[in-house]
């Protein structure tokens, strides 16, 4: 069983209180826009987009420095007293305006020839990949964030 990447547009003036902690009891599951990513598929993503590193545990824990690519699926901030020691993480809406933008400068298919090259330069066994599957993933996760973008929104994130 796999665990759940959570994702909610929220109001600009609700994220200070999201990062003080004080919306844990808030229930976001009416919220809109909303998506949901296994860790599994954003660890995949990352590794297509990457051409082959991989996401570690500190990334997710948010010891690791961010670029906008792990932005876009962790966060730009790690919530500080997220509950039962989850992570949280939440984007003000002008980082998730710059992660819409970046997002859509990529086309995830390009990412696979990465994959090609480092499987072809290295002696490890080659990665199988559903690649209709990521493009799809990857596409909606971008129309997710154009979404936020139209709606002047930030992202809570959480895994569940």
């Amino acid at each position: 069983m796999g665990m759940d990447l959570c994702y909610y547009g929220v109001k600009e003036e609700n994220i200070p209180d999201i990062l003080d902690g004080n919306f844990f009891e808030e229930d976001f599951s009416d919220s809109e826009p909303q998506h949901t990513l296994r860790v599994f598929s954003v660890k995949e993503l990352y590794y297509v987009y990457s051409g082959g590193k991989e996401l570690e545990e500190e990334d997710f824990q948010g010891k690791n420095e961010r670029d906008l690519f792990i932005e876009a699926f962790l966060g730009e901030v790690t919530v500080s007293s997220p509950p039962g020691d989850i992570y949280s993480y939440c984007t003000c809406k002008e980082k998730v305006k710059e992660i819409a933008n970046f997002l859509n400068k990529i086309d995830i298919k390009d990412c696979f020839e990465k994959i090609e090259k480092f499987y072809s330069s290295s002696e490890e066994e080659e990665y199988i990949f559903d690649i209709e599957n990521i493009i799809d993933r990857f596409n909606d996760f971008k129309e997710f964030y154009n979404e936020l973008v139209k709606n002047d929104l930030g992202v809570f994130i959480y895994i569940s």
